[in-house]
């Protein structure tokens, strides 16, 4: 049977049609259960049975599929619920009762947000031609206490590690419930979004059945009330900290959580800044440095521990790096915010040894003048203080001090490994004298997008005998491809996660599936756990959805279900190293042998086309390869010919003309042998 059907007739047609005569229906819903009304004015237990009855007209007798919904209205708001596996169960005389899954409708307090005063009704559609939605006013009433109260600092105190007391509100049927506190940092400025994705800062767990809830009491920017570990705010938060706070909670353990409460403009604050940071040689005593500095935004209560270490140009270039973090000291951060103290072999005067030899005075070296001969030191040694905070520390490793820490970017830098950087992950920040003794790299430039990229290293970069490290291969990559967290459709409108990581499906393949939505460890951010399948499949079904090639930033939807920094780059190493690494070897014998510049324009290429079109399978008469000129000048060692057949559709011509240059500079290193 068809529901609608039209037939067009003209002047002198003749046909019989037949028609289906489908009466109209109709539902008439009987009063609510005495029970039910009860037991949602004054729950007992957090799922209650709502029999829904009443008389249909002109249905047939048995089960009539339905859709079920739950309208909650709370002051001038209807929130919607619907539920699945609804049957109508109409009786010959046409009286019904509805069956979820083969049972009484229940409402569970917790999912449908029964916080605070309101009504609660339903509608009902049967699955029926022409049927139309009965509805059932939102009018029986509830009444649940549920409320987080807040006590903050007052405005001039409100820095980081001051205390910030939560203190809950919740009725004799919440208490009944999981229900979990959790501090987010929001990232609402406009220049984080590499580090967009909520974060949970703190979170505290009232167990179900704990009939006591007291206060609960947070320190800004930490873990707990106390200040031993920062919270994760991401690597690049910008200016200031914005955090919110959620109440989540669940009918049963371990049971899907909902969100009950928000407030996301909860707290705001500017970060830390370190206001001076200096090192001066102790000529009084050789060998020893005297570090100072001021940090401002932190409470006294906070009492932070700083890690301090010395570099020494020379000794940072040679040929056995030190390691920094074996040779710093650790100080505490005064209530003022200053700091103090002395770095350098001599540093500790208490650990030498006292029946050793006294060591001599300094050198002194004559300097003559027309008009008299004085003796004076020698040059001091150059060197300069670094800082990072053990707090800040993540599974174990240093954390980055840029999420924790401003500073002037024209005075100071960060530091990385053995050198001055611009890295948002950089663990430590140098003193004033490091931007003046080491030299720095070129500032990365923020795309439009707000997704921040390093500029591609120089052509000439590195030796062009040595092999590629990860590290290097990565800079190439971001470069061009930036990193987004969470899904978005690139150029050609493939979704695409982390640092070009193409999904071309939902569903995995295989455990080690990279090119799969599901075959990959995303998490739900807002949450902070793992993310389900089927919040994996929604938002890769709802980045599909959206238009291709949009700003990074219009594809971060809610929840977000994103991939965390390290996950992007373990990904990422995986795949250069095992897949296009590996398969440039095998279709090249010699690559290892090429040019770096060479193995760097290949690498890219191969990177942003995929293994299967480079060098690819031919698709004209005559022809090897997809990309035969090419294949066959790199095979030939000519690169001369490779930089003008480099270029590849849909991609950014800067990117294009930076391969290019790749290549020539290879024809430039090769002519050289000759």
């Amino acid at each position: 049977m068809r529901e609608t059907e039209s037939t067009r007739l003209s002047a002198g047609y003749r046909n019989s049609i037949s028609f289906v005569l489908v009466p109209r229906t109709s539902i008439t819903f009987n009063s609510m259960d005495v029970a039910a009304t009860r037991n949602l004015a004054s729950p007992g237990e957090l799922l209650i049975d709502v029999p829904i009855r009443g008389k249909g007209k002109n249905f047939k007798p048995g089960d009539v599929k339905c859709a079920l919904t739950w309208l909650v209205k709370i002051g001038e708001k209807t929130a919607s619920y619907p539920v699945d596996d609804v049957v109508m169960k109409v009786a010959p005389d046409g009286q019904f009762h509805v069956e979820v899954a083969g049972k009484t409708p229940v409402i569970d307090v917790v999912a449908l947000r029964l916080v605070g005063e309101g009504l609660v009704g339903f509608s009902l559609t049967p699955d029926f031609p022409h049927s139309e939605m009965a509805t059932f006013p939102p009018s029986l009433r509830f009444n649940n206490t549920c409320a987080i109260h807040t006590k903050l600092p007052k405005p001039e105190q409100m820095l980081l590690g001051s205390l910030v007391t939560f203190s809950p509100d919740f009725g004799w049927i919440f208490k009944k419930a999981e229900l979990e506190l959790r501090v987010i940092e929001v990232d609402d400025g406009s220049t984080e979004i590499a580090a967009t994705v909520p974060r949970s800062a703190f979170s505290h767990r009232w167990e179900a059945g704990s009939w006591w809830s007291g206060d609960r009491n947070w320190a800004i920017g930490f873990t707990g009330d106390s200040c031993e570990q920062l919270a994760d705010v991401g690597e690049e938060e910008a200016g200031s900290y914005e955090f919110g706070w959620q109440l989540w909670g669940a009918s049963r353990v371990g049971g899907p959580q909902t969100l009950l409460l928000e407030k996301r403009d909860f707290i705001r604050l500017p970060k830390p800044k370190l206001e001076e940071f200096k090192i001066e040689y102790d000529r009084s005593w050789h060998g020893t440095w005297e570090v100072s500095g001021k940090i401002s935004g932190v409470a006294p209560r906070a009492h932070l521990m700083l890690d301090v270490a010395l570099v020494e140009p020379a000794a940072a270039a040679g040929a056995e790096p030190p390691d920094h973090r074996a040779s710093r000291i650790q100080i505490a951060l005064q209530d003022d915010g200053v700091f103090e103290a002395y770095l350098g072999e001599r540093h500790l005067p208490w650990t030498a040894d006292p029946l050793a030899p006294a060591e001599p005075p300094p050198p002194l070296v004559a300097k003559a003048s027309q008009e008299s001969l004085c003796l004076i030191p020698a040059a001091e040694p150059q060197a300069f203080a670094i800082l990072s905070f053990p707090a800040s520390a993540r599974d174990g490793k240093p954390g980055p001090m840029a999420a924790y820490l401003d500073f002037d970017e024209d005075k100071l830098s960060a530091f990385k490994g053995q050198g001055l950087s611009w890295d948002p992950d950089a663990d430590w920040i140098c003193s004033q004298e490091g931007v003046s003794l080491m030299p720095r790299p070129p500032k990365p430039k923020r795309r439009n997008s707000g997704l921040t990229t390093n500029p591609a290293p120089p052509v000439d970069a590195g030796d062009q005998k040595s092999a590629i490290t990860f590290e290097e291969m990565w800079l190439d990559i971001i470069a061009w491809e930036g990193v987004v967290p969470y899904m978005y459709r690139d150029t050609e409108g493939h979704v695409t996660v982390g640092a070009g990581n193409m999904l071309s499906r939902l569903e995995k393949n295989g455990p080690d599936d990279v090119m799969a939505a599901k075959g990959l460890p995303f998490q739900n951010m807002d949450t902070g756990k793992p993310a389900t399948e089927a919040e994996i499949a929604k938002a890769f079904t709802d980045v599909q959805n959206l238009p291709k090639a949009m700003r990074a930033t219009d594809y971060a939807l809610r929840p977000t279900i994103a991939l965390t920094d390290q996950t992007i780059r373990e990904l990422a190493r995986k795949r250069l190293i095992n897949e296009f690494l590996a398969h440039l070897v095998n279709k090249f014998p010699d690559f290892h042998s090429y040019p770096r510049a060479a193995r760097r324009g290949l690498l890219d290429i191969v990177y942003n086309v995929g293994v299967g079109k480079f060098p690819g399978k031919a698709n004209k008469p005559g022809k090897d390869y997809l990309f035969d000129t090419l294949t066959k000048a790199a095979m030939a060692r000519n690169w001369a010919v490779a930089a003008e057949n480099c270029h590849t559709s849909g991609t950014p011509e800067n990117r294009n003309a930076w391969r290019k240059a790749l290549f020539l500079y290879a024809a430039t290193v090769e002519a050289k042998k000759t």
